[in-house]
């Protein structure tokens, strides 16, 4: 659930000193002098970010959040060697002195856990490679720091204003898609191109919407459930099970989902069967996971790899019923990516649907040709 506006002082101030103390290991030196006013000033400014996008951030992803600005506004400006170095200290702050998993690490920065790791270790042995010591340095630094004042009804101001300039720019953005003009140029695009109706294939049909996000981008999926990707798979929080992931290499998934909510749920059929991702014999496999969103309805999803390009259509059928998918995918990673339904499933539908199998997915190119089928389809 989103926060109220009006709650972000409350916030702000509780979190301001562990704030403070975090952006003071990013910025400066453990041991090293003292000086408040650079982590001051980061804290300001992830807070304003913050602030721009409150109403936009889940409750219980808030810590995420702040995390994640205050890292991008530490490495902000920064190039080369300088920038690598920043990165480096940040994974070491994090996971020495937040306490974060390397997992929790590579999905904030939007990198692979190997990443993580190989920069981890890197950078421990630069410091000497005493995970205790760098603890203590990191204690020492924080005890004495002495904070200058943040005045928060300014951050607030300021961070209001982002926000209409933020406003602005997309009204401005959707007053031009309305140009007559306009939108039949994207209709065009969207359809491949053709202006009539009887070039067959995918075309004739609607086609999936493709988002192309950066490493670590949530997006918002369904109210409750937010998706996101990092090279090495498919991240996803639903309001049943946070901080889910699904591996390009990970075969045995669908099982494991299937096992846990049939515990959950006491009902080996309620989920259905659900279709691996093959990992061994490099052919187009794509996956369904149905998440239970509450009582009355789940959230269909998966992650489709060995396409040679990306996917113009991703089609779910449930019984009679086609859903159109939709799809994420990262810059410059074609052949394998995300997609998921807007619409619902009821446990019923889910139910009646597992005994053919499950819900069937279908990937199709944008000549409308099959390119790979999971659940009921296979």
């Amino acid at each position: 659930m989103p926060h109220s506006p009006d709650d972000f002082a409350a916030y702000a101030r509780a979190r301001l000193p562990e704030l403070v103390t975090t952006a003071h290991l990013l910025s400066g030196t453990p041991g090293g002098p003292d000086d408040p006013r650079e982590a001051t000033e980061l804290a300001r400014r992830t807070l304003v970010r913050v602030c721009a996008r409150w109403r936009r951030i889940p409750r219980h992803d808030a810590d995420f959040y702040v995390r994640r600005f205050l890292v991008k506004e530490c490495l902000r400006g920064a190039r080369g060697r300088a920038r690598r170095a920043k990165a480096q200290r940040a994974v070491l702050v994090l996971l020495h002195w937040e306490g974060l998993r390397e997992a929790e690490i590579a999905q904030l920065l939007g990198w692979s856990s190997g990443a993580v790791r190989s920069r981890a270790r890197r950078g421990l042995a630069v410091c000497g490679g005493d995970a205790e010591r760098l603890r203590r340095l990191f204690a020492e630094a924080a005890a004495g720091l002495v904070p200058l004042d943040v005045q928060l009804d300014a951050v607030e101001q300021h961070g209001r204003a982002l926000r209409r300039r933020r406003s602005g720019v997309v009204a401005a953005a959707c007053g031009v898609l309305l140009v007559p003009g306009v939108v039949s140029g994207a209709d065009r695009f969207m359809s491949g191109g053709s202006t009539g109706g009887s070039g067959g294939g995918a075309a004739d049909v609607a086609q999936s919407p493709v988002r192309i996000v950066a490493p670590g981008e949530r997006v918002d999926a369904v109210p409750g459930v937010q998706v996101w990707l990092t090279t090495d798979g498919k991240h996803w929080s639903t309001p049943e099970v946070p901080n889910q992931f699904q591996g390009l290499t990970d075969a045995d998934a669908d099982d494991t989902y299937r096992n846990k909510y049939r515990d959950k749920y006491q009902d080996k059929d309620t989920y259905g069967s659900g279709k691996k991702v093959s990992v061994d014999s490099g052919k187009p496999a794509v996956s369904v996971q149905p998440d239970p969103l509450n009582s009355t309805s789940y959230f269909l999803s998966g992650l489709y790899r060995g396409l040679s390009a990306d996917p113009a259509r991703v089609e779910v059928t449930v019984e009679d019923h086609r859903i159109t998918g939709t799809v994420l995918t990262l810059a410059g990673s074609p052949g394998w990516g995300v997609w998921y339904a807007r619409t619902p499933l009821s446990p019923e539908e889910l139910k009646s649907s597992s005994v053919d199998g499950g819900p069937a997915v279908t990937v199709y190119d944008a000549a409308g040709k099959a390119v790979a089928r999971g659940g009921a389809a296979e």
